[in-house]
């Protein structure tokens, strides 16, 4: 099965996997990690670190970080580089994390990179644009 390892600045990551166990229940496996980055953190130590944690992800793995070129990409680049399973997928939302949940089970590592970076996509809506055009 796919592990889902969301890295982010600050405590974002393991808030995001909190609220998404609020909205469908806590994930029931172990399955999932969080990682904090720190404005203190050294890339190549902090990817040293979560490089320890993927190697062992048999079906591979798939890193959501919060924003692209921030520390928290650029570690989990750095960290998977040699990992032909792990996929870096950024800009994570709700909606990216809540069909990792959903569907890891039966999708492979790309197949789901796939599919939440087109989730996260169909999820940013200007809702205001979308009401006006619908009365």
């Amino acid at each position: 099965m796919v592990k889902i390892v969301l890295v982010t600045h600050g405590h974002l990551a393991q808030q995001m996997l909190e609220t998404a166990g609020q909205i469908i229940g806590k994930p029931s496996d172990d399955g999932f990690a969080t990682f904090a980055v720190t404005t203190a953190a050294s890339v190549e130590k902090e990817a040293a670190k979560l490089h320890e944690l993927l190697k062992s992800c048999e079906d591979g793995a798939l890193i959501l970080t919060d924003i692209f070129g921030g520390s928290a990409t650029n570690i989990s680049l750095t960290a998977s580089k040699d990992l032909s399973q792990c996929y870096v997928i950024t800009g994570l939302n709700l909606s990216m994390l809540l069909t990792a949940i959903n569907s890891r089970k039966k999708l492979n590592a790309k197949e789901l990179a796939e599919k939440i970076e087109a989730d996260g996509k169909r999820a940013v809506i200007n809702a205001t644009e979308l009401l006006i055009k619908g009365l």
